[in-house]
């Protein structure tokens, strides 16, 4: 988690996709979704890395809403990598986010 002035690119690092969200307080928190979840959220299918940045781009939104669903629930910002999971954006809490929610929904 570090000050930031522009966020990164999302990058794919081989084992997870890893993006950044910038936080109101200017603060850059560092999140991940592997290609499991990500192939879940993104509906299964036939799935190679090449396809990765537009499987996330078109669920970043769904993907977004999730991370900063977890960061609300939590008391303090990770220290590390927030990582986002299947569940978090297909069943998420109740305290989530309307837009996790809408994903839910959708997918059932």
């Amino acid at each position: 988690m570090t000050a930031t002035e522009a966020l990164q690119a999302p990058r794919w690092d081989g084992q997870r996709l890893i993006f950044e969200l910038n936080m109101d307080d200017g603060i850059a928190v560092r999140c991940a979704i592997s290609r499991l979840a990500l192939l879940g959220v993104t509906g299964g299918g036939p799935f190679k890395t090449t396809d990765l940045m537009a499987r996330f781009a078109a669920a970043r939104p769904r993907i977004e809403a999730a991370a900063y669903a977890k960061l609300r629930e939590r008391s303090s910002p990770p220290l590390g990598i927030l990582h986002i999971w299947e569940d978090d954006i297909l069943d998420p809490s109740p305290g989530a986010s309307p837009r996790a929610m809408e994903a839910s929904i959708r997918r059932g």
